[in-house]
């Protein structure tokens, strides 16, 4: 017989021909009983611990499968996680919670809800789709930094503080691990955020559309004088400004006549004092003229 071939792994590790010729295949319930007894011990998650994460320096807050597993668990970050059904649920209440406690009552400051009441439903909409796309920014960025960690091949982490970091090239059973977990958990996720941003995105741009069609002042639209008269396409009519505002009260028109009297006295009385200051001034010339004569 000859040599023994050495296996790529036993050369790797230094294994002698004799130990490589003595391995024997395991049958197949060989096989089912070690990966029972390997996995009394576990959840059966990608997301247990490896042989390669003992080894691994990376304090296990800055790993990425625990930055995962921290969004999961996060009471506000975990939302991406969540069912499409609860999902759209979670961000449905808070954009109706944006509505009507703070979005509602700023657009009512705005448009009058009794005379403009599509206004103000449109004007609140837009500031709700502008909430809920804040939060889910927030989120998407999150899982986004993790998407990354988790697919590049090096870790970058801090042993103590921000002026030493390092980093780490992962095993090959970590990388394979981490890049299970960012591509068929955490890129979907990612891109329903993504999605997510861009509806909000649309229902800004609908509602800001919407509001300047119906809230737009019509300039230079041909019409009867009425529609001039009354003030309409921006000028402006005593007798239209009166239809709006209130009409003065007896006390208001007599403070107003007041002033007006008071005004016009002192006009009176500063003419008077510019004749009587250019007769003075005449005077002295002529009685300058006269002297220089003599």
């Amino acid at each position: 017989a000859g040599p023994a071939r050495l296996l790529p792994r036993d050369r790797h590790r230094g294994a002698s021909p004799r130990f490589a010729s003595s391995r024997a295949p395991r049958s197949p319930r060989a096989r089912g009983s070690l990966v029972a007894s390997a996995g009394d011990g576990d959840t059966g998650s990608l997301l247990d611990e490896l042989d390669a994460d003992q080894r691994c320096p990376v304090p296990k807050d800055q790993r990425p499968a625990s930055q995962l597993a921290e969004l999961q668990d996060s009471l506000l970050l975990g939302w991406g996680a969540v069912e499409l059904p609860g999902y759209v649920a979670r961000l449905g209440a808070l954009g109706a919670f944006f509505y009507f406690t703070l979005a509602y009552p700023i657009a009512s400051y705005s448009y009058d809800p009794s005379t403009q009441p599509v206004e103000a439903v449109v004007c609140a909409l837009t500031g709700s789709f502008v909430a809920v796309a804040v939060f889910a920014l927030l989120i998407y960025n999150n899982w986004s930094y993790v998407r990354d960690r988790l697919l590049s091949a090096t870790v970058e982490y801090e042993e103590t503080g921000w002026y030493d970091g390092q980093t780490y090239v992962k095993d090959p059973e970590m990388l394979a691990r981490d890049r299970l977990l960012g591509t068929y958990v955490v890129r979907p996720i990612v891109e329903r955020l993504r999605k997510t941003l861009l509806a909000c995105g649309l229902g800004v741009f609908v509602s800001l559309a919407a509001l300047n069609a119906i809230d737009a002042p019509e300039y230079g639209v041909s019409g009867g004088g009425a529609f001039y008269e009354n003030g309409g396409a921006g000028f402006y009519k005593e007798s239209s400004a009166v239809k709006y505002e209130p009409p003065a009260t007896p006390e208001e028109l007599a403070l107003e006549e007041a002033e007006e009297a008071e005004e016009l006295a002192r006009y009176e009385a500063a003419m008077d004092r510019y004749a009587r200051d250019n007769a003075a001034a005449r005077a002295q010339l002529a009685e300058d003229a006269a002297s220089s004569v003599e």
